[in-house]
Order: structure tokens, then sequence, then C-alpha cells
């Protein structure tokens, strides 16, 4: 990968170390950072029109009834607002244009928004050229978990978002919104963020997306041709850093046909044991072992670093309830008890108005630490995500670029004033004035939008417990770590040894069993 001059003097200093904690170093020419899908979508249709040779998608999920536009219907010649049908019109209207679109080989009743593949028949039709597969190299259990999109190795996509069902909302977020239906329902608001690269980032984005699609078909895609004289930047997406070092971390779990990678682990454990003031996390799960033991030690410092976790309040069904809430419980309490400083506070994201039983669905993975790096993917706050499943995140960190300081910062403040309902100058102000990211969000609390603290944390039962931690497991799980998971705490060598605690067990087969369903 080329990288600038500057971009190779910062390097020296810098946290990212390809091969252990990123892939790979590069430089991206421009960043935007596109919060909630109907940025993301936005710029996604743009990006896409421009497209000459190759758009690439990898997704967990993939929908082909997805809205993309939202706005008034326009002329005849106008590309449809669907995603099946906007990929079918870039395809006619190009004819050297291949998509391909490669997501999770997910079991059929995993979801109720889950498309009938195109190749049964059923409602949509690619067209020739647009080739929809299906990766099922992840080891029983896993997931393709990446969500991508290259377009001619110029503009590129990573982040939370897949191009699926019940993933569009405005950064307003309201209770109710006529556009906010799927299948004739409303859905409760949805939070996301994407990072939009281009230049050399997007290549090496490219690089992945094609390595991923080469491991779960067989095929090799060809690079397209580099986009010489032609920009594939849309006009009417701002970015907000130019020429930022970035890094791509993966995981890729140990079973793989690619090999192991576990980048995104060593690159969150760097960034926590690099922070100065503040570690800002926003993150649909907050569940992972490693992660919080290295959260603990920083908190329980002379001075530690504010630790400040968004995430949604509510799970979706049962199983992930009695799974990654009870994780989540435990580490929440581990982190309070490490903090004799008053530095870590959890919220969700409050909305009035809402129907019972449902929540503004955080589902962004986020990292902010100081004005210094910022990190955008895939990859949940979880064990999964640490060694499991298949992630992506890419990171930028400033050096010494002013700029890219500010932007990193002004990110992170225009994150905490959505979820506040305030605007962005009225949070900087409270937090000027209060010193302290916490003393500024109980500063700005209000009753109908607001961040509240997670509270009313449910007592874990200890059988359950032992079931979420396989239900959220770091490495591909075998027989003999479901006996050693599951035996008893006292279990010793010799006649006094007990055996395995089948009782929960039992409980842990009922589990396994719901997730086969």
């Amino acid at each position: 990968m080329k990288i600038s001059a500057e971009a190779w003097s910062a390097r020296a200093v810098s946290l990212f170390e390809p091969g252990r904690n990123c892939a790979s170093v590069v430089e991206a020419g421009r960043v935007s950072l596109l919060v909630d899908a109907e940025a993301y979508f936005r710029a996604l249709r743009a990006a896409c029109i421009e497209a000459r040779e190759s758009i690439l998608v990898l997704g967990w999920d993939f929908n082909s009834r997805t809205r993309l536009d939202h706005g008034e219907p326009a002329g005849r010649d106008a590309p449809p607002p669907g995603l099946g049908e906007f990929l079918n019109w870039l395809a006619k209207r190009r004819r050297g244009l291949r998509i391909h679109v490669l997501i999770w080989d997910f079991p059929m009743v995993f979801g109720a928004a889950r498309e009938w593949p195109p190749i049964f028949g059923f409602g949509w039709r690619a067209h020739r050229r647009v080739k929809v597969r299906y990766d099922n190299t992840h080891p029983p259990g896993g997931s393709q978990h990446q969500k991508i999109v290259v377009i001619d190795d110029a503009v590129a996509f990573c982040g939370g978002i897949d191009l699926t069902a019940r993933r569009w909302d405005s950064c307003s977020h309201p209770a109710q919104d006529a556009r906010r239906i799927w299948d004739g329902k409303p859905y409760a608001p949805y939070h996301d963020v994407m990072a939009m690269v281009d230049g050399e980032a997007a290549a090496a984005l490219g690089e992945v997306a094609r390595e991923r699609w080469r491991a779960a078909t067989g095929r090799t895609l060809a690079a397209p041709a580099p986009a010489r004289g032609a920009d594939r930047w849309p006009g009417e997406v701002t970015p907000q850093m130019t020429g930022a070092l970035t890094a791509i971390a993966r995981t890729i779990p140990e079973t793989h046909p690619l090999g192991e990678a576990r980048e995104v682990q060593a690159l969150f454990l760097d960034m926590i044991a690099a922070a100065k003031d503040v570690i800002f996390i926003e993150n649909q799960y907050f569940t992972s072992e490693r992660l919080g033991d290295a959260l603990a030690r920083r908190l329980a410092e002379d001075d530690p670093p504010e630790v400040v976790v968004v995430t949604r309040l509510l799970s979706h069904g049962w199983l992930e309830a009695g799974t990654m809430e009870t994780l989540r419980t435990g580490l929440v309490r581990k982190l309070r008890d490490a903090d004799h400083k008053g530095r870590f506070g959890i919220y969700t994201p409050h909305v009035a108005g809402l129907e019972q039983g449902t929540c503004v669905d955080v589902h962004s993975k986020v990292t902010v630490v100081d004005d210094q790096w910022l990190r955008v993917g895939s990859a949940n706050f979880s064990n999964r995500s640490m060694g499991f499943d298949t992630e992506c995140d890419v990171a930028f960190e400033a050096g010494g670029n002013r700029a890219h300081r500010t932007a990193i910062r002004e990110f992170r403040d225009g994150l905490i004033a959505e979820h506040l309902g305030v605007p962005v100058d009225e949070w900087r102000a409270a937090l000027a004035a209060q010193g302290s990211l916490h003393a500024a969000i109980r500063r700005l609390q209000r009753e109908d939008r607001t961040l509240k603290p997670l509270e009313d944390l449910p007592e874990p039962v200890a059988a359950m417990s032992a079931v979420a931690a396989v239900g959220d497991p770091e490495r591909p799980v075998s027989l003999d770590l479901l006996v050693e998971q599951f035996s008893s705490d006292d279990a010793a060598s010799g006649p006094a040894r007990r055996g395995p605690a089948w009782g929960t067990i039992a409980a842990f087969g009922v589990a396994a069993l719901a997730f086969a369903l």
C-alpha cells in the first residue's frame, strides 16, 4: 500500500502495528463519518451511481426491498428507491459494471425479516451481472458480520449498517416516523454509524472484501483498474478529514480458511491502554471479558480516564436478553466496583413516547479515545467479536494533526448531542462549564429525549450466567470447553473430584436447541 511521506513519518510513533493490531496502515484521502442510515443510504446511492467496474458488498444480511430513498417520487429516468431494483438499474445502465454481494449463510428462520435467496425463484430477481452469494465458512454458531461496500476500489464504506430491513432512520429518532415502516408495521428508532473513505483506504478495504469472497466462493475477483481522472466521491458528501492515517483491523476465527486474525481485540486493548482523558464507547453490546478487564484496570488507577458507554436498553428476544444482558450486568458491576473516582458511566438513549417494550436500538460500533483515535466498524464490544465472528473496523489516528484532532472531538460531541437531543453548541458549552462528560450529561438531562444512566440491573442467575458465557464465546465452542465451563467450581483432582453440573449443561442444551431452531 502506498502512503505519503508525512503519514509514514507519523507511523513511526503510531499506535497502529500491522500484523498485530491491524492488517494494514494506509492513508485515507477523504473521510466522512455518516451517522444513521438516512445519511449512509444517501451517500451510498450517490457513490454507486458513479461506479464503472465493480461494486462489492459484504454483509451480515441483505434485503432487496430495503428502501434507500425516502424522498418524493422522482422522474422516469431516476434511480429506483428499492435496493434490489437499484442494483439491477445500475447493471443495465453500465455494461462493464459487475456487482457482487456476499452475506452470511444464515438459518432461514433466524429472523422474520430475512429474505429468501434469489436462487429459489421467489421475490427479487437479480440481473445477470448482480451476483449474490452466501458465506458458510464461519464456525458453527459464528457469522459473517463484516459490513463493507467497495466501489471501484475508489470509495468504500465500513461500519455497522447492513443493507437490510429496519435499518433506516434519521438523526432525530422520533418516537413515531411514517418512513420508519417495514412490512406495514412501524419499528423503533435505530441508531448506527458508517465511515466513508477513499484513496488507499478504499483500496485496502477492497482487498479485504475480495479475500472474503475468494474464501467463501472459491473464486477470485480481479481488482478494478485504477480510476484515473475520475473522482468517485459524491459532491454532496462533505469529508471531515483528509489525509488521515487509517488502520484496517479484522477478526477472523481460528477455524477459518483465511487463518486466524485477532486485530480487532488487540487494537481495542491498545486504545484503552493509551487513553489519557476520555474513552467513549458506543456499542450494541457491552460484554467482552478481556476488554472489560482492561477498562477495570484503568479505572483502578490513581487518576483514571473518564469512561463513557452508550448502549441500548433492551435486547431482541428472550434468548439474547438471557445471554447478553446477563453478561452486561456482570461487566457493569465489575467496572463500578473498580471505579473509585467516579469516572465510569453507562447510559441508554431515551425518547419519550416509544411503545412499551421498545427502545432506541443502538446498533453502532464506535470508540473514541481522547481526540487521538476514532474507530468505526462491525465489531461489537462482545466476546464473539474478538475471535468468533468475522469483523472489520477502520480506525483513524490524529497524531499531531490539529485538524484531525478537532474532527475526532467534534464527531464524539455530535453523537452525544444527538442522544441528548440538544444542539452540539449547547453540549460543548455544558462540557466546558462542567469539565467532565458525565457532569455535562447530567446537566443536560431532559424528559423528552436524553441519556439515562443504566440502572436496575437484574440479579443474574448462576445457571444462566454459565449459559450466557457459552452464548457469547470468544472462540469456537468444543465439548471439552463445555465440560470445563459447566463443571463445579470446587472440582478438584483425585477421589473428591465432582462431575460436571449436569443441570446447568441441560440448561445450556435448551439454549443451544433454541439457537439451532
